[in-house]
């Protein structure tokens, strides 16, 4: 049986010292039982390293990474986690941990002989009935009235508008994700995917799934809060490009086996041009701005998919 002491904690951060003060706090009553946890600092401060020191706990560690990237971060949280533990368990630096949310994550490992990674369930915000379903229709992502977490296309991943039982699931949301350890001897996150990036927790969690379809599970008994930190968010042209390039990565890398998987790609593009070109009614800046960055990193994906297909996905 899997206990509280065989997880280790890895928490990247960049630049967010008061958000992770946030964090660890609300990790602090599980301390003294969790084996340890890893903060992965990248930010251009001592301002973090600091923080950590000041609280006087051996649990709590820092690992320094000169690369800011979130995938290097979590592959260097593995590297260094205990070899006593059993369980990686990734937060990001915004959220708040809940009482109970490692029993209830340890009582999925321990119920279900077969489950490699686990995640709780962030209930997700309000969407526009119509939009969801556009995003539907078109396999871009929507919120499923059924028990279920799928991925529908390269752009599409859809999540329960609610959920009230454990559930099977083909990926898991980067905000919390505990996998076994014996995961990372198969499998890393893919530094490709450098610096800030939408699709690395996808990836990873997918790949998983096709390797083994029943071991991936979202609970909604383990309690989490994501703040959603506006600190170091890219702005929104370079966030576009980022968005668009990972999404064609993540398509050529995982998908596009057959005529289905090639044609959902080609329809989700065409439904996401679809709905960007119709918000344009509203005769917001920021709406014509994402359409007009949406445009443009799609003409780039298109005059450079060899490039994208090698892994090359930050050189614009």
């Amino acid at each position: 049986m899997n206990q509280i002491k065989d997880i280790s904690v890895v928490i990247p951060t960049y630049n967010r010292t008061r958000d992770l003060k946030i964090t660890l706090s609300s990790i602090k009553p599980f301390l003294n039982e969790l084996s340890e946890v890893l903060v992965v600092d990248q930010s251009k401060t001592e301002e973090t390293k600091n923080l950590v020191k000041s609280l006087y706990n051996k649990k709590i560690k820092y690992l320094y990474s000169e690369v800011p990237s979130i995938t290097i971060a979590r592959n260097l949280g593995v590297k260094y986690a205990s070899k006593k533990s059993k369980i990686i368990c990734f937060l990001d630096d915004d959220v708040n941990v809940k009482r109970g949310y490692f029993k209830e994550i340890l009582n999925v490992f321990n119920t279900y002989p077969q489950a490699k990674a686990v995640s709780g369930y962030c209930p997700p915000g309000s969407l526009n009935p119509f939009e969801n379903f556009l995003k539907g229709m078109f396999r871009f992502g929507n919120l499923e009235n059924l028990e279920r977490a799928r991925i529908t296309s390269a752009y599409g991943n859809t999540y329960p508008k609610t959920l009230k039982k454990v559930i099977n699931s083909q990926w898991l949301q980067g905000v919390n994700m505990a996998y076994k350890k014996e995961v990372f001897d198969e499998q890393k996150f893919d530094e490709n995917l450098l610096g800030y990036t939408i699709a690395e927790d996808i990836d990873f969690s997918f790949r998983l799934y096709k390797r083994y379809p029943n071991s991936v599970f979202i609970t909604p008994f383990a309690k989490i809060v994501h703040r959603y930190s506006t600190v170091e968010r890219y702005p929104t042209k370079k966030m576009a490009y980022i968005n668009q390039i990972d999404h064609f990565y993540f398509n050529f890398k995982n998908l596009n086996k057959n005529f289905y998987q090639k044609m959902s790609f080609i329809w989700s593009i065409f439904g996401i041009t679809l709905l960007r070109t119709a918000r344009l009614i509203s005769f917001k800046k920021i709406n014509y701005d994402k359409w007009k960055y949406f445009v443009a990193s799609l003409f780039y994906c298109l005059r450079n998919i060899k490039k994208i297909k090698q892994g090359r996905l930050r050189e614009f």
